[in-house]
C-alpha cells in the first residue's frame, strides 16, 4: 500500500514538473512577426517608435495590399493592406510616396517594421518611416478577402473596419442621384440612421459611371478627420467591380400617386420555429412594374432593449436600422392591378416548418433574414416581427430611399400598448404613419403613432405559437383611391396543409372595387 502510495506521488509530481515545463516559453524563439491586429493594439492616443522589445521580439509583419493604385481611386502615396490571423481581419496603411504606384492589390508582403512610428496621419493610423528596402514582395494575384458590413457596424467598431476591404450591403445612395449624375465626389451610402462617406477621385477609372440609386459598395474604408477634426469614415471603391446590387435611379417624372399599395394580411408568429418564415402580404391598386418604379417595404420591432435607441423611440424611424427596422427593396417583378404579392422570409411556408410550399406565390422580394442583412438596413435577426410585448409595425414606400422625413404610403401598428418606444413626444421621434383608413398625420399637425388620433392597435394573436394569419380585410376603391369600409383583422389559424387560396379569397379578405 505505501509503495503503492509512493507510486501515484511521484506520477503527480512528474505531471506537475512536465506541465511547467510545457508551458515554460522563456527558453523558447519568439516568432519574428507580429499579426497586424496586436500591432494596432500598441497605439493609445500618442506616437509609438517600434522597437523590438515594444513589438514583443517580433520585427515584422505580413499582409496582403487591398489599394489598387492603377484604379485612380486610392489614396497618392498610400499603400493599403490587410493581415487576417487568429480569425481576426485586421488593416494598416502606410505612406510609400511615389513608390505606393509599385505595390498591386492581391500582393502579399513581408515587412520590416522595426525602428518605424506608428501614429494617426489625419485620423489615419499608419506606419511611417518606412522605405523599400524594409519590403519583400513574396507573390502577387492573391485573393484578398472582403468582410461585409453595414454603417451602423462600422461606426460602432471602427477599429474591426479601419483599412480593411468592406462591402456594406444594398446601401442607399445620399442624396439621390438624377440618371445622369456620376460617382466623381463624396456621396453617402445610408444604413438606416447611419451613414458613411463614398468617396471617387475626380481622375479614377469609376468617376464618369453612373450612380446607382443603391448598391453594395465595396471598397477600401478609411478613418480620416474633417476640415472641423470630426473623426469620419470613407469608402474608397476600387473600380466599377467593387459595386454589385444595383438599382438604377427612378425616373423623377414617375409617381406611383396615392395608395398604389395597401396592407392586406401577415403572419409573425408561424407554427414552430418564425425564423425565415414570417411573411406580409399587399394588394397593388394599380399595375405596377417595380423594375422602372421600385418600392420599400420596412418592418419594426421595439422591444425595450432593441437597438439602436434602447427603451426609447427610434431615433430615425422606420430608417433606423440595427435591431429595430429591417427594409426590403421591391425593385423586380411586376404586379397587376388587384394582384395580391407577398414579401417576406426565404423559406416560403404558409406556415412555418413543414407546411404547404407557397413559392408559387407572386413573390416580390424574399431575404434570409436570420443571416441576412436588410436592404440598406436592418441587421440580420431571428424574428422580423414581435410575437408578444412591445407593438411592431409594417409600412410601405414609394422608391427604395428612405429616411426619417419618409412619409410611407401604407402602414400599420400591431402589438402591445407601450409608448415608450414607439414615440416620444420631448424629442418628436417616432414612426411616421400613412393617411389610410386609421391613420391621418393631418397635413402634418400628427405625423407619428401614438400622437394625437393615431392610437389604433391591431392586437397580438393569442394564444402563441398557433398559425395565425392575421387577414386585413375592409374595402377599397381603387379609382378614387379610398377606404370605403376601414380594414378590420381577423387571426385566421392555419393547418399543416392550409392552401394559399384561405389567405387570398373567401371571408375577411381585403375587397378591391373599380
Amino acid at each position: 500500500m505505501k509503495t503503492r502510495f509512493l507510486y501515484i506521488a511521484f506520477c503527480l509530481i512528474t505531471m506537475a514538473i512536465t506541465a511547467c515545463q510545457k508551458h515554460d516559453f522563456a527558453g523558447g524563439e519568439l516568432s519574428p512577426i507580429i499579426a497586424v491586429g496586436d500591432l494596432r493594439t500598441l497605439y493609445k492616443s500618442s506616437d509609438v517608435t517600434l522597437s523590438k522589445d515594444k513589438l514583443l521580439g517580433a520585427t515584422q509583419i505580413i499582409g496582403t495590399v487591398i489599394s489598387m493604385p492603377d484604379s485612380g481611386n486610392a489614396p497618392q502615396g498610400l499603400v493599403v493592406m490587410q493581415n487576417l490571423r487568429r480569425g481576426m481581419l485586421r488593416g494598416i496603411a502606410f505612406p510609400l510616396g511615389e513608390a505606393a504606384a509599385n505595390y498591386h492589390s492581391g500582393d502579399s508582403l513581408v515587412i520590416n517594421i522595426e525602428g518605424t512610428t506608428l501614429k494617426r496621419v489625419n485620423g489615419s493610423l499608419q506606419i511611417v518611416g518606412l522605405t523599400e528596402a524594409a519590403i519583400t514582395k513574396v507573390s502577387a494575384g492573391n485573393p484578398v478577402t472582403v468582410q461585409a458590413s453595414s454603417s451602423y457596424s462600422i461606426k460602432t467598431n471602427p477599429e474591426q473596419f479601419e483599412s480593411t476591404l468592406v462591402k456594406v450591403k444594398t446601401a442607399t445612395i445620399s442624396p439621390a442621384p438624377k440618371p445622369d449624375e456620376t460617382y466623381a465626389g463624396d456621396r453617402y451610402l445610408v444604413n438606416g440612421a447611419d451613414s458613411i462617406i463614398m468617396h471617387t477621385e475626380a481622375t479614377a477609372k469609376l468617376a464618369e459611371a453612373k450612380l446607382p440609386a443603391s448598391a453594395s459598395v465595396a471598397g477600401l474604408l478609411l478613418v480620416g478627420n474633417d476640415a472641423n477634426g470630426a473623426e469620419n469614415f470613407q469608402l474608397w471603391p476600387r473600380g466599377i467591380s467593387d459595386i454589385s446590387d444595383i438599382t438604377k435611379p427612378s425616373d423623377p417624372n414617375a409617381s406611383l400617386g396615392k395608395s398604389p399599395v395597401v396592407i392586406t394580411g401577415y403572419i409573425n408568429d408561424t407554427k414552430g420555429a418564425d425564423g425565415n418564415y414570417e411573411y406580409l402580404q399587399f394588394r397593388a391598386t394599380r399595375d405596377i412594374d417595380f423594375s422602372k418604379t421600385p418600392m420599400a417595404v420596412v418592418t419594426c420591432t421595439n422591444a425595450g432593449a432593441a437597438a439602436p435607441n434602447p427603451g426609447d423611440a427610434p431615433g430615425a424611424g422606420w430608417a433606423t436600422g440595427g435591431g429595430r427596422s429591417y427594409k426590403f427593396n421591391l425593385t423586380e417583378g411586376a404586379v397587376t392591378k388587384g394582384e395580391f404579392f407577398y414579401v417576406g422570409g426565404s423559406n416560403k411556408r404558409i406556415n412555418g416548418p413543414n407546411t404547404t410550399d407557397i413559392s408559387g406565390a407572386k413573390w416580390i422580394r424574399a431575404i434570409a433574414y436570420v443571416t441576412s442583412d436588410g436592404d440598406g438596413f436592418g441587421s440580420a435577426s431571428t424574428g422580423l416581427l414581435p410575437n408578444s410585448g412591445n407593438a411592431g409595425g409594417v409600412a410601405v414606400f414609394d422608391g427604395i430611399t428612405v429616411t426619417e422625413a419618409s412619409v410611407p404610403v401604407d402602414a400599420i401598428l400591431f402589438g402591445g400598448t407601450g409608448k415608450a418606444t414607439i414615440y416620444n413626444a420631448t424629442t418628436n421621434k417616432g414612426y411616421r404613419v400613412a393617411d389610410n383608413d386609421h391613420y391621418s398625420s393631418i397635413d402634418g399637425v400628427q405625423p407619428f403613432f401614438y400622437q394625437g388620433t393615431n392610437t389604433y392597435v391591431i392586437p397580438h394573436s393569442t394564444p402563441a405559437d398557433m398559425g395565425f394569419f392575421v387577414k386585413l380585410g375592409g374595402s377599397f376603391d381603387a379609382t378614387a383611391k379610398t377606404w370605403t369600409i376601414p380594414r378590420a383583422f381577423k387571426f385566421y389559424q392555419m393547418q399543416p396543409t392550409s392552401d394559399l387560396s384561405e389567405i387570398e379569397s373567401g371571408a375577411d379578405v381585403n375587397v378591391m372595387t373599380n
